[in-house]
């Protein structure tokens, strides 16, 4: 706890660029939580396409599914 102060007192500029930053990479973590937790990969317009069979239960979290029949 001294030497925190002492920094405090020395050095402010330092000491409270370190302490926005390690905020900074608490948010951070936190929102690539929620990203990750929330399936942030789901975009409904992607440069690449796969096929998702219903049975799949990636299905279910698509945000707009296109439903396509093909009569062979």
């Amino acid at each position: 706890m001294g030497l925190f102060k002492r920094g405090c007192w020395e050095i402010p500029e330092i000491m409270g660029a370190s302490a926005i930053g390690l905020i900074g990479i608490c948010l951070a973590t936190i929102g690539v939580y929620n990203y990750i937790r929330n399936d942030g990969d789901n975009r409904e317009y992607r440069s690449v396409y796969y096929i998702v069979r219903p049975e799949d239960p990636r299905a279910k979290l698509l945000k707009n599914p296109v439903y396509t029949q093909y009569k062979c």
